[in-house]
């Protein structure tokens, strides 16, 4: 329970902590075998948007699959010959596939946008937008399985994916951030060989001033100010002066009596 003047500032505590939370980092794929992100599934059967960036050197790798578990359906994002390809498929029938002319193997950040839209998907990269669609008497794609990226792990059985030679290209070797279906980033439920650089910078490059503790939480950098004397995203911003007169006097004797 809270008390004395700390209690009187507590309608003032999502204010105070909305400013706390830095950009989300990138998660950095090293392109080892056994290498994988097991995300919650997305339900893209219908529509849906999965957008992200990232930043690679390899011409040919594994960037995202979702599938039925191993009947008809699937949708995987590959790079191959240093550019995104989608190929999908619903209800067994040929699968629709499309290649894009905006090279990503540059070494450098490109903003990638996935769009279901039943029997379409619009693969949008930078300023470039392609749409595929697939001749299927089914409009809408069964998704069973998890979203994986990067990778597929080593206990996916090859007959449950409905893709025979997903689970033998190269993995993803490079940096992909802010992963969002939606307006939301997907829950994590494991991975394998993923190393995010938001350690790294808490560690060598730590951006929480004033004795601010860094730690990562939910894929975000985050200062804990508390146990200072200042507030903010870094901990460099002075608290008020009503705040200040709550560490000058925890136990409420502010007032009356």
């Amino acid at each position: 329970k809270l008390s004395g003047c700390w209690s009187s500032l507590w309608p003032l505590w999502p204010l105070l902590l909305a400013g706390l939370f830095l950009s989300a980092g990138a998660l950095e794929f090293g392109g080892a075998p056994g290498q994988w992100a097991r995300y919650a599934r997305w339900e893209a059967g219908s529509i849906g948007e999965l957008s992200f960036s990232l930043k690679t050197n390899v011409s040919k790798a594994l960037v995202l699959y979702l599938d039925d578990g191993g009947n008809c359906d699937f949708l995987e994002l590959l790079i191959g010959g240093g550019h995104l390809q989608l190929r999908f498929a619903i209800h067994c029938a040929e699968p629709a596939a499309l290649q894009m002319e905006t090279r990503v193997s540059d070494d450098r950040w490109h903003m990638v946008l996935l769009t279901r839209n039943y029997r379409e998907t619009m693969l949008m990269v930078d300023g470039e937008t392609k749409v595929a669609e697939v001749r299927s008497k089914r409009k809408e794609m069964a998704v069973v399985s998890d979203l994986f990226v990067g990778g597929i792990p080593p206990d996916v059985r090859l007959s449950a994916l409905t893709s025979s030679t997903v689970k033998y290209e190269p993995p993803f070797m490079g940096l992909i951030s802010n992963l969002k279906v939606g307006e939301m980033p997907p829950t994590v439920l494991n991975s394998n060989g993923i190393h995010n650089d938001l350690e790294y910078l808490c560690v060598k490059q730590n951006p929480c001033l004033n004795g601010g503790y860094c730690s990562v939480q939910f894929g975000e950098v985050y200062c804990d100010c508390s146990h200072t004397r200042f507030r903010g995203k870094y901990c460099k911003e002075g608290k008020t002066f009503l705040l200040l007169l709550c560490d000058i006097y925890p136990l409420g004797k502010l007032g009356g009596p």
